[in-house]
This record gives C-alpha cells, sequence and structure tokens, in this order.
C-alpha cells in the first residue's frame, strides 16, 4: 500500500509540475466508475509426474468470466482544445462463482490515457487509449469442503498491463463540469510464459471538474 501511495504522489506531482499561470483552465480533476465484464482462458501443460489427471495432451485449461468495477480518482492535462491525458489511482473489485467455489478480488491500477475530442460543442464524440498498470491483487475464496483462503498474486503471476481503448461523448453541461461515458475494451499483455488471453469489456462513466 505504501508503493501505490508513493507512486500515486509522483504521477501526479508531474502533472502539477507546471506552472500556475500556464496549468490555468488546462488542468482537470475526475471521478471514475466502470461497471465491467471480463473473461479469460489459460493454458497449462503439465510435467509427465505432475500427478495430476491431465486433459487430451497434458494440457489444463481453466476459464473465468469475473463481474465487476472499477472507481477512482484521476489528474488530467490538455496539450489543446481537443488533445488531452489522464492518469490517476483506481480501485478494482470483482466477483467470481464456480461450481464449487465463491471468491471476491480486488487490486489497484495506475491508468494512462490519451484523450480526442473531436468539437467544443456541448456534445462531443470523445475517445480514449491508454493501458492500465494493475498492482498485485489479493482473492478472498469461499471453497466447498474447505473453508475460506486469502490468495495474494504478486509479481510474476498477474498480468500487469491491460491495454484499453474506449469510444463515447463527453457533455459539458456547465461552465467547469463535464460527463463522459465510454463503452471500453481491454486486452490483458500475460506474464512471460503463460499462455493466457484475457479481455475486459466495460462503460465508464466520469464526472469532470475544469479548473
Amino acid at each position: 500500500m505504501k508503493s501505490i501511495c508513493i507512486t500515486s504522489f509522483i504521477v501526479m506531482g508531474i502533472l502539477l509540475s507546471c506552472s500556475t499561470v500556464f496549468c490555468q483552465s488546462k488542468f482537470s480533476f475526475s471521478a471514475t466508475v466502470a461497471p465491467f465484464y471480463a473473461h479469460n482462458k489459460t493454458t497449462v501443460k503439465l510435467p509427465i509426474d505432475s500427478g495430476f489427471d491431465p486433459n487430451l495432451g497434458g494440457v489444463w485449461t481453466s476459464k473465468a468470466s469475473p463481474k465487476g468495477y472499477w472507481v477512482g480518482l484521476s489528474g488530467g492535462y490538455s496539450f489543446s482544445k481537443k488533445w488531452s491525458a489522464s492518469t490517476g489511482l483506481w480501485f478494482r473489485q470483482f466477483r467470481l462463482k464456480t461450481f464449487n467455489s465463491n471468491s471476491r478480488s480486488h487490486n489497484f491500477a495506475i491508468p494512462v490515457m490519451v484523450n480526442f475530442q473531436t468539437s467544443e460543442r456541448k456534445w462531443s464524440p470523445y475517445f480514449s487509449a491508454g493501458a492500465l498498470w494493475n498492482f498485485a491483487s489479493t482473492s478472498r475464496a469461499t471453497i466447498k469442503d474447505i473453508g475460506t483462503v486469502v490468495i495474494k498474486f504478486g509479481k510474476g503471476n498477474i498480468s500487469r498491463l491491460l491495454p484499453t481503448a474506449g469510444a463515447g461523448v463527453i457533455y459539458h453541461f456547465a461552465p467547469h463540469f463535464s460527463l463522459i461515458g465510454q463503452p471500453t475494451f481491454g486486452y490483458a499483455i500475460p506474464p512471460s510464459g503463460i499462455d493466457s488471453h484475457a479481455y475486459q469489456i466495460g462503460f465508464n462513466m466520469q464526472l469532470m471538474l475544469r479548473l
């Protein structure tokens, strides 16, 4: 948690490093809520002496489709009237149910996005592209006949990088306030040596305050 706070302060410090006069009306803050649906498939080749009865070809396959949400705060900087960049700190929580278990997981992430709006009108198409850097996650699983266990996934066994793109609209409903709605799609880059395919579909909703 300490490393997450330090990283967040560094990122926000970069955005605030410009002079007060220059940043005036170019800087913004936003609060984000983003429900999502994800699906992942992982394939592992098992050694002959693993003691596990593998599927055909000595391959074990795992599939999961968790549902959850992101919440977070971001800071943005406008390079021009149409282009901007944003970053911040987001929190993700999701649930996964199988035939013999029920788990709840959470983690923090730093989003880094480049945004483009086609016009300065009250309503405008709004596009975003970038990635989320995921920190280690913690899962609390309740397994039939075993009980509750806590599992922590750290370096090497989680998908750290989640490239993401979104397309939606921005609505400027007041001089300093805007609402943004975007369907998004992300595809996770798997850890080295792991055959994993995971994607995430969500709907990003933001309330933005322009200073």
